[in-house]
């Protein structure tokens, strides 16, 4: 049965025709994802639905009874309310109902059998309406809710007033979970929540009872919950069967049709054209009238949008750095009482791209810190490697200017063209007057596209960055995910977006109860790996069983995994010394050349360069030994 329907909704910002005659069906049960590039309109027909907003033509279809529910991104709640009030004033039906039985057991005790009857069956219709909405679990569901988005149980009779925006946000989405409407409106649910949280609302999600609608730019979630994905674009709707990945590879399909038809259009219209200049004035004018008519009613396919370049970015580093990029040893942090890690050992490599993740407030955003030299650590050492350039990307995006345009914040900070600014710039999706805009103007997305950009200019070879992809649309993200995946430097990477963490990441680094665990793999293989663990301490506490033997295979796959990874490091480091051999090589034969030492500038120049290879290769040549003394052990362990 149909939840929903839309018609032909019209909706104008002054000029902008931000939804130009929509249409939309909905059925019961179905979870649909709307996406579409910020700014399309995807809030504003959200609040069209939920009747926040008035359209200015069309017709919206919801029936009598359906129960609605619309999580906002901006929402003002109660700051009297503690956050367990907050949600349970979704059963204040149930409550009072269950006040009425209360009250109606107490009158019935009091009351004389002969008088009982009419009692009793008012009594009935009560329990009966009491049982069929499950009153008797809304404490449990509460509470199962809440400590599902992450909130301890000593949060729960804090005020509002004293949790973050944030944690405002994730109250709210409680409070309409707890709800259960007939139709949920979600906007942006897993803002504010970490990877934990985020796979808690996927689960219960699945399982809701009724339909949904979200908005999200978090394309691992839409994979995991949604049944059809629906486009807004240039302010009409179109619907996809599937997943995201499902809705990506049929999107291909569509904007490959449309390009033909436009071209082949494109080439009618030139041939008729041609034909009207031709015979207009002559024997055919007739036919020639009849054709510019045709052509004058043809309605005008829209030539394909223009899309970011998919050719590699090709950035270039300052200088290369050496092997041994950073080295943390036994690094802790406390603020107060607070410790949020001890102990805390890691060594990055040149080249390697590692994900760190963690819960909300494990001290991910503080370790970064302290590797930039923004925190100072309780105790422990950090030591960044030879000629390493950092570049930090920080949450507030830091660094620009609000006085500069989008270009002059290009041209004024790097040695570069007009012409080439313009070209960066508009493969981040800052196009025609765009990059006129004062910095002070732009959104949260757009700043956050900008500053990356600066990131990848400056020529660091070691990039950390914190939160990349914060209020980024879907294609924004796409950019972000294809210029790290081309960087050829070394990069630290905090983010809740699992897609993005499983396109770019070699290595994962998770924040544990009991320290940093590592993941010698991409998002996948860390899920992988998690489940493994989760499934051995179940088999220990006798809720599975696995075999000693299949126990074994498991170590023996991630010890040959360890080994493949180690040979490939080796094999990469044996390259980089027979490059170094062969610059040493070439540097001796011109310090041995007649006439090199006429030239003072130019043999002081070949010596510091002789000497700058030969540190090089004797801090590779130990690197080498260190490797092959791994190698060795790994294949002692796997008895190969």
């Amino acid at each position: 049965m149909i939840a929903l329907q839309a018609r032909n909704i019209n909706k104008f910002y002054g000029d902008n025709h931000i939804l130009k005659s929509a249409a939309l069906l909905i059925n019961e049960k179905e979870r649909v994802g709307l996406v579409g590039a910020n700014g399309t309109g995807k809030t504003t027909l959200l609040n069209c639905i939920s009747g926040q907003l008035e359209f200015d033509s069309g017709e919206i279809i919801k029936g009598a009874s359906l129960s609605l529910a619309y999580l906002e991104q901006m929402l003002t709640l109660p700051k009297d309310l503690s956050a367990w009030e907050m949600v349970m004033s979704s059963y204040a039906h149930l409550i009072a109902l269950r006040g009425q039985i209360k009250e109606l057991e107490q009158r019935i005790s009091q009351t004389e059998d002969s008088q009982l009857t009419p009692l009793m069956d008012r009594y009935a219709l009560l329990m009966d309406e009491y049982e069929r909405n499950n009153a008797y679990a809304c404490e449990n569901t509460a509470r199962r809710i809440l400590v599902g988005l992450g909130f301890k149980e000593d949060d729960f009779h804090r005020p509002l007033s004293s949790f973050s925006g944030g944690q405002k946000t994730r109250i709210n989405l409680g409070r309409l979970l707890a709800q259960a409407p007939d139709l949920l409106l979600l906007d942006e649910p897993t803002n504010h929540l970490d990877v934990e949280s985020v796979e808690w609302l996927e689960g219960f999600l699945k399982d809701y009872p009724g339909t949904i609608v979200i908005v999200s730019h978090d394309r691992w979630f839409l994979d995991r919950v949604v049944t059809r994905i629906i486009e807004l674009k240039n302010g009409q709707l179109k619907s996809y069967p599937g997943n995201f990945t499902a809705f990506l590879k049929a999107k291909v399909l569509d904007e490959e049709a449309e390009k033909r038809a436009y071209e082949k259009q494109q080439e009618y219209i030139k041939e008729t054209e041609e034909y009207i200049r031709r015979f207009k004035a002559g024997i055919k004018s007739k036919q020639a009238r009849g054709r510019e008519t045709r052509l004058q009613r043809m309605e005008k396919l829209e030539g394909p949008q223009e899309t970011a370049s998919i050719t590699s970015w090709n950035f270039s580093l300052e200088q290369e750095s050496g092997q041994d990029v950073l080295s943390l040893r036994e690094i802790s942090k406390a603020f107060g009482d607070n410790s949020l890690f001890r102990g805390i050992n890691l060594d990055l490599y040149r080249g390697e791209k590692v994900a760190l993740i963690g819960p909300n407030g494990s001290g991910k955003t503080t370790l970064l810190k302290i590797i930039t030299g923004q925190e100072q650590a309780d105790q422990g050492t950090v030591k960044l490697g030879s000629r390493v350039k950092v570049a930090y990307f920080a949450q507030q995006y830091e660094g620009l200017e609000d006085s500069h345009t989008v270009l002059e914040e290009i041209t004024l900070s790097f040695d570069i063209s007009l012409g080439q600014a313009r070209n960066l710039l508009g493969r981040m999706l800052f196009r025609g007057d765009e990059v006129f805009k004062k910095v002070a103007d732009l959104s949260g997305g757009e700043k956050g596209r900008l500053a990356m950009l600066k990131n990848i200019l400056s020529g660091a070879n070691f990039l950390i960055l914190d939160e990349p992809t914060n209020h980024l649309d879907i294609e924004s993200r796409q950019i972000v995910e294809d210029m790290l995946g081309d960087y050829s430097g070394t990069l630290l990477l905090v983010s809740h977006d699992r897609y993005l963490i499983d396109r770019v990441a070699q290595r994962v680094l998770a924040i544990e109860p009991d320290g940093l665990q590592n993941y010698a793999g991409n998002y996948s293989y860390y899920l992988e790996k998690r489940k493994e663990v989760q499934d051995r301490a179940e088999a220990s506490a006798g809720k599975s069983k696995i075999s000693r033997q299949q126990e074994i295979r498991l170590k023996q796959k991630e010890r040959e995994r360890k080994k493949k990874m180690l040979a490939n490091r080796l094999e990469k480091l044996e390259e980089r010394i027979q490059q170094l051999e062969v610059s040493k090589d070439e540097t001796e034969e011109l310090l041995v050349s007649p006439g090199i030492y006429s030239d003072q500038e130019k043999s002081r120049y070949c010596l510091e360069e002789y000497e700058k290879i030969k540190g090089e290769l004797n801090q590779a040549y130990e690197e080498w030994e260190r490797l092959l003394e791994e190698v060795h052990h790994s294949q002692e362990e796997t008895g190969g």
